[in-house]
């Protein structure tokens, strides 16, 4: 009986065993993280590879659960971002310095994708920036973090009234501006079938009905290659470029002169645009000028419903803070969206002709730059500039209401 008795307990003992065995196994194979603790270089390359592909938010949230496991340090470097964020926020500048701040808090994160504080923090300034998808996107990752009880239910709440301020503003930008008439003019010659940056294409000249949706066409040989997005407007294919700046201008106010002429132009103002513009349509006898931000949205998607113009994956369309190096490229290098349009994502912010929340003296851009974080940036992302501003991030492309 006492035999009996020892092989029972035994039994029961190797039970035991194999299930806590096959817990344990279970949980490893749901969480690899817990199987063993992340090596120092493992956990480098994570960050690195988040720099790279920003919209992984798999590899953002592994980073988050091992930081908070490994209680990792903030580098010396995103806390000097942090600062100088802070610092932009509290500059009493407005708009400007929200976005000042934005960027600063983009690139501490893309040094310490895990710290929570720069994530609030960030969402604070998206707010501020009229960015409310990024703040919501922001304050989500924040609760990632592991803030406390009091903390993540404030960050909750906060999140539902952004989503109704965000819902407001989308239903106050959801109709396209009426285009206004524009008067025929004369005919113009064929253009060169040489387009910049990319191999010969066909390019035809605008005949009196519309065209098919998608059809790429130049009104004269210095006028800008257009593609027909809707029956009512056609699109520049791509960015304005330094020589055609300068062709019109008679002068080059990039910074990045030596990118070449077939970079965007960059460092010009709401104003500025509007001069070259003027001067444009002088010249060509057309009726050149900046997008809606209807038709900006609309153009971007393409018929799509992906999160960036043309792709899932913004490097795939885009030169941004971890593909560009510290500075613009030339057009048409990235992957097209759906409709044919090159560079909607990154490489220069592109002006509209929309007012920050009906205030005029404030002027929207789209579309990100080389020096931004693509992780909030999608589709949607618009920030509002005081229109005489120029920075090396801001450019342009044209539109053409069609007869």
């Amino acid at each position: 009986m006492q035999r009996n008795g020892g092989f029972a307990k035994a039994a029961r003992a190797l039970r035991k065993a194999i299930w806590v065995g096959s817990v344990l196994m279970w949980a490893a194979a749901a969480h690899p993280a817990l199987a063993s603790e992340v090596s120092s270089a493992s956990f480098a390359q994570w960050v690195a590879s988040l720099q790279q592909h920003p919209e992984d938010e798999a590899l953002r949230a592994r980073i988050i659960a091992a930081a908070r496991r490994r209680a990792a340090a903030v580098p010396e470097e995103a806390r000097r971002y942090f600062i100088r964020g802070n610092t932009a926020m509290a500059s009493g500048l407005g708009t400007y310095g929200a976005q000042r701040a934005i960027r600063n808090y983009d690139k501490a994160l893309a040094l310490a994708p895990w710290w929570g504080e720069a994530y609030r923090n960030l969402a604070k300034a998206q707010e501020a920036a009229k960015d409310y998808s990024g703040a919501i996107d922001a304050l989500h990752r924040f609760l990632q973090t592991g803030p406390d009880k009091s903390q993540a239910r404030q960050a909750q709440d906060h999140i539902y009234a952004l989503e109704e301020m965000r819902d407001e503003m989308r239903d106050l930008h959801a109709q396209p501006a009426a285009a206004t008439p524009v008067a025929p003019a004369p005919a113009a010659p064929v253009a060169s079938a040489a387009v910049i940056a990319q191999p010969a294409t066909p390019v035809a000249t605008l005949p009196s009905a519309a065209m098919k949706l998608g059809t790429v066409f130049r009104d004269c040989p210095d006028c800008p290659e257009m593609v027909v997005i809707t029956p009512g407007y056609a699109m520049g294919k791509y960015l304005v470029t330094q020589k055609q700046w300068r062709d019109v201008m008679g002068a080059n106010p990039s910074f990045f002169l030596k990118c070449g002429e077939n970079c965007p132009v960059e460092q010009v103002s709401w104003d500025d645009a509007q001069e070259f513009l003027t001067k444009l349509n002088e010249k060509t006898g057309r009726h050149y000028r900046l997008p809606t931000e209807a038709e900006w949205r609309f153009a971007c998607r393409g018929g799509a419903a992906t999160k960036f113009c043309g792709s899932q994956r913004y490097q795939d369309v885009a030169w941004f803070a971890g593909n560009s190096g510290g500075h613009t490229h030339p057009v048409g290098m990235k992957q097209p969206n759906a409709l044919g349009l090159y560079d909607m994502n990154g490489n220069v912010w592109e002006w509209t002709d929309g007012c920050l929340e009906y205030d005029c003296d404030y002027r929207v851009l789209r579309g990100g730059s080389w020096i931004y974080d693509p992780g909030f940036r999608g589709t949607s992302k618009r920030i509002g500039v005081a229109r005489s501003y120029r920075l090396n991030e801001y450019g342009l492309r044209v539109v053409r209401t069609l007869p």
